[in-house]
């Protein structure tokens, strides 16, 4: 056998492997939009755009959070490969106000927003957020596929393994939370 003739099948398999690595990730299922007697609210996987664009009052809650210069230095010295899920509800008041504040978080801690992943709950009591998650394939539903009970619920992970969660609302500050389950010391500055 010539060394052409397994040059070329190498050359096409190089290639195929080439354009595999530069495809995009598949994109996450859109969030939908729901009616309740209780106002509207989005359900399903969910970006800071789709929300911002959904609920623009949220601008100020970000803007205005002013999170402890000690521990974002702390947190921006990681070199840690992390992902937080966060389970949360676009109606609830405690993520209307601790999930913007977490954007500001891992924006001054020089983490990718790609690490965060949003997804949104419905009400418990209505019928049309279980059937959505039903006819989206999301089984058991967000709360019991990452046992959440309130929202939000920030799930920080590593390599996979779960190393704790900042529930509802933060026990110091998020910044300080995030910083004790990852093992980090710092004292935030206003104590």
């Amino acid at each position: 056998m010539s060394r052409y003739a397994l040059a070329v099948p190498l050359l096409l398999i190089a290639a195929v492997v080439a354009a595999a690595a530069e495809a995009p990730a598949p994109a996450l299922a859109d969030s939908a939009r729901i009616e309740h007697e209780k106002g509207p609210y989005l359900i399903g996987p969910l970006t800071r755009e789709a929300w911002s664009a959904f609920a623009p009052e949220l601008a100020p809650e970000a803007a205005s959070y002013q999170p402890s210069p000690d521990v974002v230095e702390a947190l921006a010295a990681l070199d840690r490969d992390l992902r937080v899920v966060c389970v949360l509800g676009t109606w609830c008041s405690d993520s209307r106000r601790e999930v913007p504040r977490f954007w500001k978080v891992m924006a001054a801690c020089g983490l990718e927003a790609g690490s965060l992943e949003m997804l949104a709950v419905g009400r418990a009591d209505d019928p049309a957020a279980l059937a959505w998650e039903e006819s989206h394939g999301v089984a058991p539903g967000y709360r019991a596929r990452y046992g959440v009970e309130l929202v939000p619920t920030f799930i920080v992970y590593e390599g996979g393994l779960e190393l704790g969660r900042i529930v509802e609302t933060p026990a110091v500050s998020l910044e300080a939370d995030l910083a004790a389950i990852l093992g980090v010391r710092a004292t935030p500055a206003w104590h």
